[in-house]
């Protein structure tokens, strides 16, 4: 191993350490925001949820009624109709970063911030 592999691996080190860093930092912007889930049908909103309150949602989809729980500020897909049950089985969510989506039902649910100060939607990433 000469110098420049020693340089290259310092390197690696170094912007491998950055990069997770920044990723707790990005992880960290959205605590202290309002969260909402925006459940969309075929590209198209049709529930608002807000994650504060512990509740059961139902909406009908493609394969039929397909059941949202939110419980403690996390959201899951409960129960669907699906060949593979997929949505379901991805479990809880909390995350903007991580939607759930269920394809053979055409639905998709995004986790969003809100502005407390100003009330408008803000897309957390």
């Amino acid at each position: 191993m000469n110098r420049a592999d020693k340089i290259f691996i310092v390197i690696v080190i170094i912007c491998t350490i950055a990069l997770y860093a920044s990723l707790g930092w990005i992880q960290s912007l959205d605590n202290g925001k309002k969260k909402i889930a925006v459940v969309e049908y075929k590209n198209e909103e049709i529930l608002r949820i807000d994650m504060a309150k512990d509740e059961t949602y139902t909406v009908e989809a493609t394969k039929g009624t397909v059941y949202i729980e939110v419980k403690n500020g996390q959201i899951r897909v409960e129960k669907e109709t699906s060949p593979y049950h997929y949505c379901s089985l991805q479990g809880w969510v909390e995350r903007s970063n991580v939607p759930i989506v269920c394809l053979p039902n055409d639905l998709v649910i995004m986790i969003h911030g809100v502005d407390d100060e100003s009330g408008e939607d803000v897309t957390l990433h």
